[in-house]
């Protein structure tokens, strides 16, 4: 596989706290598992899921929502989790930007997702961009 295949994979903060989260109060045990074989995917450009918008501004970007099972708990993907990323084409990133639980969390605001976005484009350092 070429250099120029690959994406590197980052979270948000409240990404990693929600996966903590579900880790070890929830006791969650499959998840980490889950999140690494869909990182693998992501990481070779495939993109999984609903595309939920696309974006021009400040910077080109595609915002995905991925349905993911809870084996820990039996239910399927209807009321597992979900997974919102962004993935920025021209400079071979892919964000995780929040995982929630479906079955306590029935959705997420758009205006929380847009400051999501908008704080990962204010905290990334311009060597990035």
């Amino acid at each position: 596989m070429d250099d120029f295949d690959v994406f590197e994979i980052k979270q948000t903060d409240d990404f990693d706290k929600n996966f903590m989260t579900f880790l070890k109060k929830k006791r969650f045990k499959t998840l980490p598992a889950q999140i690494k074989e869909l990182s693998n995917k992501l990481k070779q450009g495939d993109f999984e899921g609903d595309k939920i918008t696309h974006r021009d501004s400040p910077v080109l970007y595609d915002l995905y929502k991925l349905r993911l099972p809870n084996p820990d708990t039996g239910v399927g993907k209807s009321n597992g989790y979900r997974v919102i990323y962004m993935v920025v084409i021209e400079q071979k990133i892919v964000v995780l930007l929040i995982i929630y639980y479906k079955k306590e969390d029935a959705t997420v605001s758009d205006i929380y997702i847009n400051g999501l976005i908008d704080g990962y484009f204010l905290n990334s350092s311009p060597e990035e961009e």
